[in-house]
């Protein structure tokens, strides 16, 4: 198969596009003829050698999000078939989704309902859990209570803002004020995240990180933020507030949640670019800058 690898750690420089074995399902899992990969900014963290404890085995196939159909399933799966269309969220073992085919076990897999495309499949995993997760953190979220929530035009901030939505719950979109209109047509309702503001929220989802202490201002005492990001220490000062950060875990029937959520036309993530596999550097160029909306390579 076609695979672009990381030769070692370090810039785009170190991306190759080769032939590579074709993976092989075990038992729980999944061939996945891959569609479309979706980036993420933890891809680039990767590549760049950012996680201490993970040494892959160069060289690796990097990708986490993918969608595709089931070229072939192991001993002892049950729901998938050949040919069933996919969302993928493969685990950081080097073996990932930029290539023609991947591996996913159980744990990592959603069916595409007929509403959901390949693109939109791509771009869900990764944000559409953590958007979840972290509205599950925030815990007890009442019918009609009002969440602030940082980042809600990006991928997790949308995925948080649509689960606040089917709990019943009242999003409020933290946006900067040249986007409050795109705020409001996302949540329902804005703010200028940037502007002073006394505290008025018990709850919220911080996911952008260059705001995440005007979050926690917005906040009254007492409250809870769940953020997918890092919260600068003097916004925590005197523990005025609770602030509990969280990484995606994987989670089918949350993942199912998620792409059900795409397929019924509640959960839409706009694509920034899609680039062939072989123009995955400058992918990941683009990647860096901080794109309005997904990056996806078509494979």
């Amino acid at each position: 198969m076609k695979a672009v690898r990381l030769q070692s750690y370090g810039d785009v420089d170190q991306f190759r596009l080769e032939e590579a074995p074709d993976p092989v399902q075990g038992p729980g899992e999944v061939l996945v003829r891959v569609a479309f990969a979706g980036l993420n900014p933890v891809d680039a963290f990767v590549r760049q050698g950012g996680f201490k404890k993970l040494q892959l085995e160069m060289p690796a196939i990097l990708g986490i999000d993918a969608s595709g159909t089931v070229e072939a399933v192991g001993k002892g799966v049950t729901g998938y078939n050949v040919g069933d269309r996919v969302a993928v969220h493969a685990p950081l073992k080097g073996h990932g989704t930029y290539a023609e085919k991947v591996v996913a076990p159980l744990a990592g897999l959603a069916h595409l309902p007929e509403g959901a495309d390949f693109r939109l499949g791509a771009a869900l995993p990764l944000v559409g859990l953590t958007g979840r997760q972290l509205v599950d953190r925030l815990g007890g979220v009442r019918a009609g209570q009002r969440v602030l929530v940082s980042g809600a035009l990006g991928g997790v901030g949308r995925a948080a803002v649509q689960y606040l939505r089917e709990l019943g719950a009242v999003p409020v979109a933290g946006v900067r004020a040249e986007r409050l209109d795109e705020g409001r047509e996302v949540a329902g309702e804005a703010l200028d995240i940037g502007a002073a503001g006394a505290p008025e929220f018990d709850l919220a989802v911080s996911a952008a990180a260059p705001v995440a202490g005007r979050v926690v201002a917005r906040v009254r005492d007492g409250g809870l933020v769940a953020s997918s990001v890092q919260v600068p220490e003097e916004a925590k000062a005197g523990g005025r507030v609770r602030v509990e950060n969280i990484m995606a875990k994987d989670d089918p029937a949350m993942l199912q949640a998620v792409a059900d959520a795409a397929g019924r036309g509640e959960l839409v993530l706009p694509v920034a670019r899609v680039f062939p596999l072989a123009e995955l550097a400058e992918a990941h160029r683009i990647l860096g800058r901080g794109p309005q909306g997904k990056i996806l390579i078509e494979v």
